[in-house]
């Protein structure tokens, strides 16, 4: 059987948000009612260059938000795999001498069998729910992917990160570290640098805030122990 590639992503589909982007009488209307933002944001661009651009792509894909369709099937389908397999994460051993993260982990047996290939290190995500809607929550699978891998490979947490008490639970269940891309990019988003900032300010203050109401000091001191773990009644 073929299945369709890609997620199905319904609030933009319902917004008129596509990849390439296009004016529409949806997002048009929105855009004017929000003069600040167009003059911030938009107007920042085309004072320094034109439209965003793919620029975080390798050269070749690098296209503009704004592209044709052709150009934009180019760089989703040259950047997309359809037939990855585990072999694949052995050819990037191979390719690449320094550091191999894997992520999109979400089953133990796939965490061990990604450090089994070379993989340094994993990334527990489920790339933010975006993709499937029903994928397990992150925090939930961490305890038995630090078991399946043991020291063969840094466990990193990904997806659902909001708040610094966040970042103690997984630290707590085992991650050596999180990653909160998602909240950043909100804070880009309305106030660009100092917003970044001012987000890592913020979880920060509430990461230190929450090591001292479970009386941990120190990231060491952190561990299941701190966790209050949910049993269903039987």
């Amino acid at each position: 059987m073929l299945f369709r590639s890609g997620s199905n992503r319904e609030h933009p589909k319902r917004n008129g948000f596509t990849v390439p982007f296009k004016f529409s009488r949806k997002n048009v209307p929105d855009l004017m009612r929000h003069p600040g933002w167009c003059l911030r944001v938009m107007g920042r661009y085309i004072m320094n260059g034109g439209m965003p651009r793919y620029q975080n792509y390798p050269e070749g894909y690098r296209g503009s938000i704004l592209a044709a369709s052709a150009s934009g099937k180019k760089v989703l389908q040259g950047m997309q795999g359809k037939n990855t397999t585990w072999d694949d994460v052995n050819r990037l051993r191979d390719l690449w001498p320094r550091s191999l993260i894997v992520k999109g982990i979400l089953r133990p047996d796939d965490a061990a069998e990604a450090a089994k290939r070379g993989a340094d290190a994993i990334v527990v995500s489920n790339h933010g729910g975006r993709a499937l809607d029903s994928a397990l929550a992150t925090i939930d699978v961490l305890p038995e992917v630090v078991a399946a891998v043991g020291d063969q490979a840094t466990v990193l947490l990904d997806s659902g990160v909001r708040q610094g008490s966040d970042i103690v639970k997984a630290l707590a269940l085992g991650a050596r570290a999180v990653l909160i891309g998602r909240a950043t990019l909100y804070g880009i988003a309305t106030g660009g640098q100092a917003g970044a900032a001012k987000v890592l300010k913020l979880l920060a203050t509430q990461f230190e805030k929450n090591m001292g109401y479970v009386g941990c000091p120190r990231v060491a001191d952190l561990g299941p122990h701190v966790v209050h773990a949910s049993r269903s009644a039987s």
